[in-house]
């Protein structure tokens, strides 16, 4: 009960910032194996609080089947319905298609997909925390950072705490925003690695910020790259095919 004690009050330090727990996590020699368990142990603990929020959400929702019905008896009596319909009898046979399945109806996420994340969230923890820990300690060296690789690791894991926000999706629709979870511990996690860099490395404010940035930066810019690049290849083939429908 005590090693469980220890890891969740790593995550809480994490989460609350608390520079005394980031420099402590450099010193230990354990540290990279106990932020291992904060990564692991805090994924677990939020993909099961959303499985969880995730069967309050399916026991609690509105009948398939009634919102079906309730949809289909509005839109069809309302005028547009008749008019479209009696101008293209193709419509109402996608129409009907369309409402044939009351499962389409469903409001809340799929129970396999929730349970799956139990073991993926803390999966997915792991990976970011080996690749963001990494580039973070490239950038920190450059800027002229004097810790380890494994001290890096050490107090970047304990940025995971964020993620105990996430617990709060054990409450079925406690997220009124979609995205706004995603984007305040995204944000969170941000500060917190830019507090794991400065102790860890002991570098100025504005070194250990730019430490920080330069992953997320190479990010975007990657996802710009390709953005592009898809782009460009459509319209060529676009372009392509239509001078060939031109000949």
């Amino acid at each position: 009960m005590d090693f469980f004690a220890t890891i969740f009050r790593l995550a809480l330090g994490g989460l609350l910032l608390d520079a005394r727990v980031y420099r402590a996590q450099r010193e230990s020699p354990t540290g990279v194996q106990r932020a291992l368990l904060v990564v692991v142990l805090v994924g677990f603990l939020v993909g099961l609080a959303a499985w969880i929020g995730d069967i309050g959400e399916f026991l609690t929702q509105p009948d398939p089947q009634a919102v079906r019905d309730t949809l289909y008896t509005g839109l069809t009596a309302m005028p547009w319905y008749a008019q479209v319909a009696s101008a293209n009898p193709e419509f109402v046979a996608a129409f009907e298609q369309l409402f044939a399945d009351p499962s389409t109806f469903t409001l809340t996420a799929n129970l396999l997909v929730g349970a799956l994340g139990i073991v993926l969230t803390p999966l997915l923890g792991l990976i970011g925390w080996f690749v963001g820990g990494s580039i973070a300690h490239i950038a920190a060296r450059a800027f002229g950072g004097a810790a380890r690789y494994p001290q890096t690791l050490a107090c970047t894991g304990l940025a995971a705490g964020v993620n105990l926000l996430g617990l709060v999706q054990i409450v079925p629709y406690a997220e009124v925003f979609p995205g706004g979870l995603w984007l305040s511990t995204t944000l969170l996690g941000l500060l917190a690695t830019y507090v794991a860099v400065r102790e860890a490395h002991g570098l100025a404010p504005w070194r250990a910020f730019w430490a920080v940035l330069i992953g997320p930066l190479l990010l975007v810019a990657l996802l710009v790259a390709l953005y592009c690049c898809v782009v460009f290849v459509f319209a060529g083939a676009v372009g392509t095919l239509a001078g060939g429908v031109g000949r």
